[in-house]
């Protein structure tokens, strides 16, 4: 924390960013009411489509009305009930009436809230949708980012690179948030791999990085965006949004000089015939296969498949799904036709997009900072410090703010 805090100080000079959340309904409740400004947050689905939840509060709660804002109950000791959907409202041991949503919101810092067993920090909300229940974890975006990275980075890496790859991450958090702020939920549990808080005392380099880098986010044109990491570019990244075919502003894709020096070296190729690439592309033949790159990286974004007179289309991370990604290693491949079989080459691993992490390392091995990788990777980017949710809903910004490529 010191040293990211020196670096800080003395190589630039960060904003201060008070980020627009708000919650559906435009009603702003804590997180937790123990809190005297609210922390950033971000909404998972950790539930859905449940016919009851096993609901438990350790310690002091209150219950709120999560459209109004106004205070339904609250507990002053444990209480562990099963919550179920009715005519009349939401069943968490009683009725209570009329509600067929609610948020449960710890009232100190030692009360927590577990959902069928697991335990979660923040607030839980619950929500009947016709009939089946919606469960809603709203928690503070760092501990939701040591959740979420533990599972990825086992082995430990440089400081500066964990560095810059908390930085990354935080940034596609706040993006996220931020495209919807009154979404009732803004990702998925299951798809980002998130499993709530017993998980994030479990790695301690990432934790390390999260908290060494507190609060800081990289923006372009004014905004957080969404971000990537890749374990090995092979030369070139492309921009998020070409690969990800997603209309949003994003910074370029850049020239990777470490991985590109190591390219030939990071080489794969596979083959499979055309009855198991039909196969595991939900189709009965392969009269064609083409693919979509991206013309200044040569990154594939999507393929194509021609079944006599039918075409068939898939992005990339579709097609990495269906052949696995042991064997489609990256999207940097081309493809070539021997006889029944198509044959697979391709360069280094990942998607190609955003942080290139061999390269990276490479850089903090000749003594570069966690500022300096990024700025390598995310062009025209600043670094900001976004720390906390402001009340009146308006975004605040220091008049002193400079590119990370200059810091």
């Amino acid at each position: 924390m010191k040293r990211m805090k020196a670096l800080i100080a003395a190589s630039l000079v960060a904003c201060t960013i008070a980020p627009v959340f708000v919650r559906a309904g435009g009603v702003e409740i804590p997180t937790d009411i123990s809190q005297k400004t609210k922390p950033a947050t971000i909404k998972v689905l950790i539930g859905k489509q449940h016919d009851k939840v096993l609901l438990e509060a350790k310690g002091r709660f209150k219950v709120f009305n999560p459209l109004t804002g106004l205070p339904l109950t609250d507990g002053i000791s444990t209480k562990r009930n099963w919550i179920s959907s009715s005519d009349n409202g939401l069943v968490w041991g009683e009725v209570i009436p009329g509600m067929h949503q609610i948020r449960v919101v710890p009232s100190d810092a030692q009360s927590t809230l577990l959902v069928d067993g697991i335990e979660y920090r923040g607030c839980v909300e619950i929500y009947d949708i016709k009939g089946k229940l919606h469960v809603v974890n709203e928690v503070d975006i760092e501990r939701y980012l040591k959740s979420i990275m533990t599972a990825q980075f086992t082995t430990e890496m440089d400081e500066e690179v964990m560095d810059a790859i908390a930085i990354t991450a935080r940034t596609n958090a706040y993006y996220l948030v931020n495209r919807k702020p009154s979404a009732y939920w803004h990702v998925e549990a299951s798809e980002v791999g998130y499993q709530g808080y017993a998980v994030t005392l479990q790695n301690l380099h990432v934790d390390r990085a999260i908290d060494n880098t507190r609060h800081m986010v990289m923006t372009y044109q004014g905004e957080p965006f969404p971000t990537a990491w890749t374990k090995d570019s092979a030369g070139k990244t492309a921009d998020f949004a070409t690969v990800y075919r997603k209309d949003v502003k994003t910074p370029a894709g850049v020239e990777a000089g470490f991985a590109a020096h190591e390219r030939e070296k990071h080489a794969w190729t596979f083959s499979i015939s055309k009855q198991d690439l039909a196969k595991a592309l939900g189709a009965v033949k392969v009269s064609e296969f083409d693919l979509y790159q991206d013309a200044k990286s040569q990154k594939v974004y999507g393929a194509r498949l021609k079944e006599g007179n039918e075409t068939r289309q898939f992005d990339f991370t579709k097609l990495q799904t269906a052949l696995g990604n042991a064997r489609l290693k990256s999207n940097d491949f081309t493809v070539q036709l021997a006889g029944d079989k198509i044959v697979f080459k391709g360069f280094g691993e990942g998607t190609g997009v955003g942080l290139c992490l061999f390269s990276a390392s490479a850089m903090a091995d000749k003594g570069e900072k966690a500022p300096k990788i990024l700025a390598s990777f995310f062009p025209e980017t600043k670094l900001e410090n976004i720390r906390s949710f402001d009340e009146k809903h308006k975004m605040l910004v220091s008049d002193t703010s400079t590119g990370l490529e200059q810091r």
